[in-house]
């Protein structure tokens, strides 16, 4: 609480007695005058996006009132949105692959709902509609004729990126029951099964000193964890949590430690250089994290990948 009193511009609040009950209320309390007293502070939260998940829950929808979004219509816009304005219609390419099915049945590939869902969102703010275009997980670069921007994660960053990450929140790790992988530290040279895209695979080599083995979706790494590919399993909190309660993942265990994100390398990028449209997506993909519509689609993804973790377990398979 201390070092979040401390982002916020303020000194850290005395430790409370350990002999009164409401300390840690009272700690909240602090925290939240700390943050009432940025209110004169325009687009403080802006400036630190990944703060307000990193927050006691009871506090990020305050810390979300004190930075209302802007009036993205009168906001300035370069070429390329111009262009989306005027044709109505925001174009964007999204990671697609397909899902568990039967052996005998494989499904077709789907986008990644996670993705779309920031792309709606992003289409939502310009008042204009959205088509998406499905691409290859492994896509580089925006490449596709007619697509405005690629939302794809690992996307290489390119000379029109836009800078802010736009996925984020804590990571855990998840290893087998009983091996011998009991601190994160213990994974050092070990392999970790991470999705394409994901925030957490370059703390894991940096961090941890492991090996990272990306796969083309979430669903695809916790399959190829599941048949003993990788030591490890590196993913969103809220996905390990609902991964841990299904049955056959009672063999599992989440090591007893946070995974903080790679919140620094871009992960989307725009078809031409146009530095103001950046600046205009950029805005908007921090208003994604710091108005709670990041946590809203976090949750969502945790239920899919669950769902469809649930699936391998009846028998379905990832096909390629």
């Amino acid at each position: 609480m201390a070092e979040i009193a401390s982002e916020c511009g303020c000194a850290p609040a005395a430790e409370a007695p350990r002999s009164i009950p409401g300390a840690w209320h009272a700690i909240a309390l602090a925290v939240a005058a700390c943050l009432l007293g940025m209110a004169a502070a325009p687009r403080w939260l802006e400036q630190s996006p990944h703060l307000v998940e990193r927050l006691p829950v009871a506090l990020q929808a305050g810390a979300r009132y004190l930075e209302r979004e802007p009036d993205w219509t009168t906001m300035p816009r370069g070429p390329l949105l111009e262009a989306v304005r005027a044709r109505g219609e925001l174009v964007v390419g999204v990671r697609q692959y397909a899902r568990p099915a039967p052996p005998s049945r494989p499904t077709p590939p789907e986008p990644d709902a996670f993705d779309v869902s920031l792309a709606r969102y992003l289409a939502e703010r310009l008042q204009v509609r959205l088509r998406v275009v499905g691409l290859p997980a492994d896509a580089r670069g925006v490449s596709v004729p007619g697509v405005d921007l690629v939302v794809a994660g690992a996307i290489d960053s390119g000379p029109y990126a836009v800078p802010t990450a736009y996925t984020g929140g804590a990571g855990a790790l998840v290893t087998l029951r009983g091996s011998d992988y009991r601190a994160p530290s213990d994974l050092a040279g070990r392999a970790v099964c991470v999705a394409q895209g994901s925030p957490y695979a370059h703390p894991v080599t940096e961090t941890l000193g492991a090996q990272v083995r990306s796969y083309s979706s979430s669903i695809r790494a916790v399959a190829a964890f599941m048949a003993g590919e990788c030591q490890a399993l590196a993913e969103d909190a809220p996905v390990v949590a609902r991964l841990m309660g299904l049955p056959e993942w009672r063999f599992y265990r989440r090591l007893d430690a946070g995974l903080l994100p790679d919140n620094a390398s871009p992960q989307i990028v725009i078809r031409q250089d146009d530095s103001r449209s950046a600046a205009w997506l950029d805005r908007a993909v921090r208003h994604w994290k710091i108005g709670g519509a990041l946590a809203t689609a976090r949750t969502q993804r945790a239920g899919d990948i669950a769902y469809e973790a649930s699936q391998l377990g009846d028998g379905l398979v990832c096909h390629s």
